[in-house]
């Protein structure tokens, strides 16, 4: 039999050329056991739901594009829960742009597109500047950004764009799932140019320069952070029967305070480091089963009362593909972090995908927090194991690029720091499982 292609919302409508839609909706359910930020324990439920919708207009060389994105929880969640504008963004525009593409622009057979407005952005790994896929709601930025493609694999995007503050942000107009306008951060400039070219046979080298300026607005209090980020990347990508690998490190250099809060008006010297490395092997067969081995580094802040901040912020990148699931589980960030680990995958047909990791994480700095979880000992006694990470995922294709299922469950064995940290009141292991639906038309 024929495979006809996925379903698609314009065809069934009947669309013009010219107009292209999609339409994706996905529910998950989420369980968390025992709780392991500060000051929360217990246990945690909650059925959350994203569903985008999409309208791109061609008129070339000219495009318009509308999404708009509604991420909510059924039910609503329980009164102990860190509810934020991460799960909870109802009925929102996340993009609405216009958009230009011109052919042999700067040089013969390169292209440059051109978009104006508000968009999201997935650049280079995703680790600084992503569109999310796990999370419940997503980044998005006002500005231009311009990508230019030579006819030779390179590649350069540059943007200057403010980033949108997901709205409301208060527990209980979340709860209720109240309805307000998301807004630009007038105040926050966020700027840079990324670069991508080939390096050799199977190599792709990639080198990026990201500005920050974000300065406080009214009522908004920000930790006024002023860096610059510098970085490079190096990646063989996977083939059957061969190694492959990927290195990116990151430097940021500038200035920013500790925290949000009205009384921090230090501005601290910001220097901070992060560095990925993995090295894979994807075996010959009709599974395509693949081991990686891993290893991240992201600095934390080595003393707090040195006047420096060494902590490293990932900007608006992605963790999900690194660190394990989100949603209302997120153990781990790219920031006060050493984590070794081991990855294997596995296709035992073509519509399913298992993957098994397992990660050891350390504290980079002892006497700066465990980031995601608030916990924290200043002094330093409590010791670096944060503890093991444990995670498997299952993708089924029930209708390839129509319907998915997923399932993941991952389960944190606590180490010392969990353990001996004084702020810590509940038990030591936990565990999260989700399970997913999603509808892409």
């Amino acid at each position: 039999m024929e495979d006809d292609g996925p379903w698609r919302l314009g065809e069934a409508l009947g669309a013009p050329e010219w107009l292209d839609l999609g339409l994706e909706q996905r529910t998950r359910y989420e369980y968390l056991d025992e709780d392991f930020r500060i000051g929360r324990d217990g246990n945690r439920t909650v059925v959350a739901l994203r569903t985008l919708l999409r309208a791109t207009f061609h008129f070339d060389p000219w495009r318009v594009g509308v999404e708009l994105a509604d991420s909510r929880l059924v039910g609503g969640p329980d009164d102990d829960l860190l509810l934020n504008s991460s799960i909870v963004n109802t009925t929102e525009l996340l993009q609405g742009y216009v958009a230009w593409t011109g052919e042999d622009v700067l040089s013969d057979d390169d292209t440059l597109d051109v978009q104006l407005g508000r968009h999201t952005m997935d650049v280079g790994s995703r680790r600084l500047i992503a569109r999310n896929r796990f999370r419940n709601t997503i980044n998005a930025f006002t500005g231009v950004n311009a990508l230019w493609s030579g006819d030779s694999g390179e590649a350069v995007r540059t943007f200057f764009v403010l980033p949108v503050r997901r709205l409301p942000r208060g527990f209980d107009e979340l709860e209720d799932g109240d309805f307000e306008i998301d807004q630009e951060e007038i105040r926050t400039r966020f700027f840079g140019a990324h670069g991508a070219f080939p390096a050799g046979d199977r190599l792709d080298a990639e080198a990026y320069a990201y500005g920050l300026d974000e300065r406080d607005e009214a009522d908004v209090p920000t930790r006024d952070r002023k860096y610059l980020t510098l970085g490079g990347r190096l990646r063989r990508p996977p083939e059957p029967g061969g190694l492959d690998f990927e290195w990116e490190s990151a430097l940021q250099l500038g200035e920013s305070r500790f925290s949000t809060s009205d009384t921090d008006t230090a501005d601290l010297e910001h220097r901070a480091q992060f560095h990925h490395l993995s090295v894979g092997y994807r075996f010959d067969g009709e599974m395509q089963p693949r081991i990686e081995g891993l290893f991240d580094y992201a600095s934390g802040d080595r003393d707090p009362n040195d006047g420096e901040n060494n902590r490293f912020d990932t900007l608006y990148g992605a963790r999900r593909f690194e660190y394990g699931p989100t949603g209302i589980f997120g153990a781990f960030a790219r920031s006060n972090d050493i984590s070794p680990g081991v990855r294997f995958t596995l296709r035992p047909s073509k519509q399913l995908q298992l993957m098994l990791t397992h990660r050891l994480h350390w504290l980079a700095s002892k006497k700066d927090a465990w980031v995601p979880s608030g916990l924290r000992d200043p002094t330093g006694d409590s010791g670096r194991f944060v503890g093991q990470l444990a995670e498997i995922r299952l993708r089924y294709d029930v209708l390839p690029r129509n319907v998915r299922l997923e399932t993941g469950f991952a389960y944190l064995f606590a180490g010392e720091f969990i353990e001996e940290v004084p702020t810590q009141t509940g038990p030591d292991d936990t565990y999260y499982v989700y399970f997913s639906v999603t509808f892409s038309i």
